[in-house]
């Protein structure tokens, strides 16, 4: 493994959720439809996740993140960057905005306890 740029450690995860796109940076209300997606990993500052649908960067959304352990993490996301390896899908990172402190711990909790149950 590489030396890890982010600030906080990311956990492998394989959870299917929606995003649903704010409109002006969230101020005036929802832009468009809604669009599943798969996420790969997750840390308490953001996720990564896969998808054959174009995400613009520095768009936002809106979703509900429900964790293996059935907790449930609402948060808004920023597109921060985009790669694709060749697949089909391409591969997003994105951060969470205003992300509380709450569902932060949640996050924490969890990868405490995928980390023990993979020793």
């Amino acid at each position: 493994m590489g030396i890890e740029k982010r600030k906080s450690r990311r956990t492998d995860v394989n959870v299917y959720i929606s995003l649903r796109q704010l409109d002006d940076k969230y101020v005036s209300g929802y832009a468009g439809d809604t669009v599943d997606v798969n996420v790969i990993n997750i840390s308490k500052d953001g996720m990564a996740f896969k998808s054959d649908y174009k995400f613009k960067p520095n768009t936002y959304y809106d979703t509900v993140v429900i964790l293996a352990n059935k907790e449930r993490i609402a948060t808004v996301i920023e597109i921060i960057r985009m790669s694709n390896s060749g697949d089909i899908e391409t591969t997003y990172g994105c951060r969470f905005v205003g992300i509380s402190k709450e569902d932060q711990f949640k996050i924490e909790v969890y990868q405490i306890v995928d980390e023990s149950k993979n020793n």
